[in-house]
């Protein structure tokens, strides 16, 4: 299935996606939301308009068919998008080669005046957030970032961190209603915004300051066994051998290039897919920490706390009122 779109300016994207979806009639003025068409698959989107030139989406779905979109972007459009279940592949007209989108990936991208194709696979569950900002009102960001706008295209691609989890959870399970729901959502969105450039410059430099070009793809590859094999990961040295570098090598690398170790890495894996088991309904809090790789429960619980401030039975009982 293809959809296509050509959107001259920003206030013009979300009625022409709402065609795929039933709206719910009772929500906010600045918000629609609804549910995936069920002849296209199922799941939710959530469009929110924060304020001029400044708008949210939200989206958990599953597609019955595979699913390719082709959207012309003709004015300056800058876009945080978070992935943060399920994978896919894009690529920008004119730009060398197809950009993958990993599950726990987020991407900061500018689009002006170019064509966009993207891509995502049926019946895969896919969890997304997406910030999207009119690059006029927000040209202060461009000397941040080392943009020129005048440039059709750039993107800077890290890790959702523990931080950034956090924020987006509270995006997804905001609490309030009315106003002040539009106000803590722009709230966390700058403070989303803000916290991802900070990380990003700073990953930037770290993998800039010793490692070549090889080293960082080989430990690139070394994230990706690690999610996936979660429950049960190589040991460092068995891992170092898997992707052909020196162990040491890559236990400074990988923290260079994500600002963690690999320990830290999986304990933060870990603890993000058993919030999204839970968050799913399906699975108990015990069989959840056992899936991700936790035979102790107290030793579960606690570090779920500590991630995301809530205990997981409590978090669960929460989601499932929802």
């Amino acid at each position: 299935m293809n959809i296509q779109a050509e959107f001259a300016e920003l206030n013009e994207m979300t009625p022409s996606v709402c065609s795929y979806l039933n709206i719910d009639p009772q929500t906010e003025p600045y918000e629609q939301k609804g549910t995936l068409a069920s002849e296209y698959g199922e799941g939710q989107f959530s469009f929110i308009r924060l304020r001029d030139g400044m708008e949210l989406q939200l989206s958990d779905m599953i597609w019955r068919e595979d699913v390719t979109f082709d959207m012309g972007v003709r004015y300056p459009h800058l876009e945080l998008a978070l992935n943060i279940e399920g994978s896919g592949c894009w690529s920008a007209e004119g730009q060398r080669g197809e950009i993958s989108s990993e599950s726990g990936s987020a991407q900061l991208v500018y689009f002006n005046d170019i064509r966009i194709h993207a891509e995502h696979r049926k019946n895969k569950r896919i969890v997304h957030a997406e910030l999207r900002m009119d690059a006029r009102l927000w040209q202060p960001l461009f000397q941040e970032l080392g943009v020129r706008m005048e440039k059709p295209f750039f993107c800077f691609e890290d890790l959702i961190g523990p931080k950034l989890q956090v924020l987006v959870q509270q995006l997804r399970s905001c609490p309030y209603g009315g106003s002040t729901k539009r106000l803590f959502l722009e709230g966390k969105c700058l403070e989303l915004l803000a916290s991802f450039i900070y990380e990003a410059n700073d990953s930037r430099v770290r993998k800039s300051f010793s490692l070549k070009t090889e080293d960082i793809n080989k430990i690139y590859s070394a994230r990706d066994i690690l999610l996936q094999t979660l429950a049960h990961p190589p040991s460092l040295l068995a891992l170092s051998r898997k992707i052909s570098l020196n162990d040491n090598k890559l236990k400074i690398g990988f923290k260079e290039v994500f600002g963690m170790t690999v320990f830290e890495f999986v304990r933060q894996q870990r603890m993000e897919k058993a919030r999204l088991l839970l968050e799913n309904g399906s699975l108990n809090v015990s069989q959840a920490a056992s899936l991700v790789g936790y035979n102790n429960f107290s030793h579960f619980a606690a570090l779920f706390k500590k991630t995301y401030g809530v205990n997981p039975s409590n978090y669960a009982r929460d989601v499932a009122k929802t």
